[in-house]
Order: structure tokens, then C-alpha cells, then sequence
């Protein structure tokens, strides 16, 4: 039986130790400052890697379910004696308990508020000053109690308690979530596989901003379907994301569609291709293609030359590109204007390659984070619980005159402010006598 009964003691000791251990501070700041770090390296980071490679890792989702349970625990352990600190106040003290408080006073009353006036005009002091006043009969006289800012002992609390909530958010995000890049130009459907549903772009409109050398802003309109049955709509453009069940629609950026006519002037066969920025044609059957790397919608060349554009204006279009022969060598640039053919020589024969149109394209991000209600609601808990740690100060005053005695005892103690409660101890002083006498 003792035997069994120490290895209880033994065992409930080491949780103690355990517990004690993953609800320290220390630790939650240590995990804390661990995410900071990381997510600094991870926004160094293109956007993609950094999401697949860090903020979806099995490690990262870890430390951030590591540090949710450090704030659980920190916040738990503290309920209690917080709660009892707050709500369960001694409001009755003795002459000698209020002269041994941090902060401290005597007064000596005037004639005329001997026998309770004093602690009347204690109450009323206070009172004054927005306090929350109590007024108890003892055998030694009268107990005056007043309290403010009770809500600030709770602003620690709701501070961990806002983070807890932000990295549920994010942890449900990490778990739940997705993204996904996807685009076209009007008519184009693409489906989102995390998601299943399908974006159909209905239109894509570019408007030019009054200096025409500013990007312009484009708009597109996009209906979402799920099943054949559509699930959302509307218009979509910079900082205009369109959301819908947890999913988030964002313009990410724009780009020109050109098409262009390869014609054979041997057999005058013809084939149409859709081509964009950074896409790969393939030019003759011997493995020559050329890499087309701009769009210029109003082309010009510096005396240098290199290729730029004027402005966004589409009055000079110019598709830019280098051919490049089976051996992957360049061999020359390629710049395709708007209906005028260019011919090339490739090892084949020669190509005719003619620009005949361009369309406006985008580019959308279209990501899922279930979590964002809770990241919301979790900052709102922690600049709430940040005001209440700095702007709320929580004091508590005592007053206690002895009976039939002409002098008042104040005295208080503050959670935080001690600037705040001197002043209030000094303005109650001021209120009740001419003059302090000596502790």
C-alpha cells in the first residue's frame, strides 16, 4: 500500500512537472518567437514554395499546435487565481493592513466631518473619481472600499487567449486549406480541384488609367460552378477579390493571349496557336522553336536597342520571342507585329509566323482558408485584450476611520499604474482635510 501510494506521489509529481513545463512562459515565447523566425525566412521565399515546403509542413503545423498548447495550458493555469483576484476582492480591511499597503496615507479630518463625515466624503471622493464604492460597519468604525478597472485584470488573459484563437486559425487554415493559380481569357474555364468547382471567365475588360505609362486595372467576371450548378459570381479585379464559402478568388495579375498563324509558303498549309509571355512554339519538324518572352502593346526600341513599351496604349502591338535551333542555341530575335507576316529560315525550310490578334488574359490565385472567421476573431480578442493590458488600469482604495477618531487611513494597491493611483490617493486626501499627518 505505501509503496503503491509513493509511486502515485512519484507519478502525479512528474505530471505536475510536465504540465508546469508546457504551460511555462518561457516555453510560449521561446515557440512564439520560433514561428516569427520561420515565417520571415518563408516570406523571403517565392509564395508557392513557401507554402507547400514550410507553411503545410508536418513540423511547422507541429510547432504551431505546440504553442496552442502552451497558451491553452498558460491560460488555464491562470482562470482560477485570476478570477479570484478580480471577482472576490477582501473589501474590508484593518487600520494596520492599510498602512502596511503599497500605497498609503493618514489624514486628519476637520471638526466637522468628525463622527462618519469623513467616510462620507471618502465614499463621495471616490465615487468622483469613477470608483465603485462599498461602505461596511466593524467594531473599529467605519470600512470604505472602492475599486475601477476591475476589466483590466483580464487583459493578460484575453491577450494569450487572442493568440490561442489566431493559431487555431491558422492551424485550421494549414489543414483545410489550398491554393491554387489559374486563369484565361474570356470564355476559358478552369477547374480548382481543392475546391471542386469550376471558374468560368465570362469576360475580361482593360481600363486605361488617365496617364496611359500606369499599368491599368483589369476587370473580369467569373461564375463558379459546382456540379453543374453555380455556386457564385461576380467581378473580379485588384484588391476586388470575390469570396464565397471559405474560398477566395484574387486577381493576381494580367497578361496577353496573341494569336498567331504559322503558314508553310512550300504547301501554303496553315495551322492557328494561342500563345502567351514565357510559352514555347515549336517551329519545322527538326526541333527548332522560338521562345516568345514579351508582349509590347505600343513597341518602340532605345537607341541602345532594346525592346520596351511606350505605354499601355495597344496602338503598336509587338509580340517578342528568340528562335532557337534544335541544339537549344539562339539564333536570332523574333518580333511579330500585327498583320504583317514575317518569314523565318529554320533547317527545315522557311516558316511565315503572322500576329493576327491579341486578347487580355488573368491570372487568379484562388485559395481556401477556413480558419479566417477564427483568425478575425482571434486579432479582435488580442488588440481587446492588448487596450485593456495598457489603457485599463485596474486600482483598489481603502479607506477605515477608527471610532470616535479624527483621523482617516487611506491606502490602495494597483495592479499596474502606480502613477494613476497616487493621483487618486492624493485627490481623495486633498477632499477630506486640510491637512496629512504623519503614518
Amino acid at each position: 500500500m505505501a509503496r503503491d501510494f509513493k509511486r502515485r506521489q512519484e507519478a502525479g509529481g512528474s505530471l505536475r512537472r510536465v504540465l508546469r513545463f508546457l504551460s511555462s512562459m518561457q516555453l510560449g515565447i521561446g515557440l512564439l518567437l520560433l514561428l516569427a523566425a520561420i515565417s520571415i525566412f518563408a516570406s523571403l521565399q517565392e509564395q508557392e514554395k513557401a507554402v507547400a515546403d514550410i507553411y503545410r509542413s508536418f513540423w511547422f503545423i507541429g510547432i504551431m499546435a505546440f504553442a496552442a498548447l502552451n497558451l491553452l495550458l498558460c491560460s488555464l493555469r491562470r482562470v482560477k487565481p485570476l478570477a479570484r483576484l478580480a471577482l472576490q476582492p477582501q473589501k474590508v480591511q484593518t487600520v494596520e493592513a492599510i498602512k502596511k499597503m503599497p500605497f498609503y496615507r493618514a489624514v486628519k479630518l476637520t471638526p466637522a466631518d468628525g463622527g462618519g463625515g469623513g467616510a462620507e466624503k471618502a465614499s463621495a471622493a471616490l465615487r468622483a473619481l469613477g470608483y465603485h464604492v462599498s461602505v461596511a460597519e466593524s467594531p473599529e468604525g467605519k470600512k470604505i472600499f472602492g475599486e475601477k478597472g476591475r476589466s483590466g485584470y483580464f487583459g493578460s488573459f484575453l491577450t494569450h487567449f487572442g493568440l490561442l484563437v489566431i493559431l487555431l486559425g491558422a492551424l485550421v487554415g494549414s489543414l483545410t486549406g489550398f491554393e491554387y493559380t489559374g486563369g484565361g481569357i474570356a470564355g476559358d474555364s478552369f477547374q480548382v480541384p481543392g475546391g471542386n468547382f469550376t471558374v468560368r471567365i465570362d469576360g475580361v475588360r482593360m481600363v486605361q488609367e488617365p496617364d496611359p505609362t500606369v499599368r491599368p486595372r483589369v476587370y473580369s467576371d467569373v461564375v463558379v460552378t459546382r456540379g453543374g450548378s453555380q455556386v457564385a459570381a461576380g467581378t473580379v479585379a485588384i484588391n476586388e477579390p470575390l469570396r464565397f464559402q471559405g474560398n477566395t478568388i484574387y486577381h493576381k495579375t494580367f497578361r496577353y493571349v496573341s494569336e498567331i498563324v504559322i503558314k508553310n509558303p512550300a504547301t501554303g498549309e496553315e495551322t492557328t496557336k494561342q500563345v502567351s509571355e514565357q510559352d514555347l512554339l515549336a517551329v519545322g519538324s527538326e526541333g527548332s522553336y522560338i521562345h516568345f518572352l514579351k508582349f509590347f502593346p505600343n513597341f518602340s526600341m532605345t537607341e541602345q536597342g532594346m525592346p520596351y513599351s511606350i505605354n499601355w496604349l495597344p496602338e503598336k502591338p509587338v509580340l517578342a520571342g528568340i528562335l532557337y535551333n534544335s541544339a537549344g542555341q539562339g539564333e536570332r530575335p523574333v518580333l511579330l507585329q500585327l498583320d504583317k507576316p514575317q518569314v523565318i529560315a529554320v533547317a527545315a525550310g522557311e516558316i511565315e509566323l503572322t500576329l493576327k490578334d491579341f486578347q487580355d488574359a488573368v491570372v487568379y490565385t484562388v485559395t481556401r482558408n477556413l480558419g479566417r472567421p477564427l483568425l478575425l476573431a482571434g486579432a479582435l480578442v488580442l488588440v481587446f485584450g492588448l487596450y485593456l493590458c495598457f489603457a485599463v488600469s485596474p486600482r483598489r482604495l481603502y479607506a477605515a476611520c477608527e471610532r470616535d477618531g479624527d483621523v482617516i487611513h487611506l491606502g490602495g494597491s494597483s495592479y499596474r499604474g502606480r502613477i494613476g493611483l497616487e493621483e487618486d490617493l492624493a485627490r481623495v486626501a486633498k477632499e477630506l482635510a486640510q491637512q496629512e499627518v504623519e503614518a
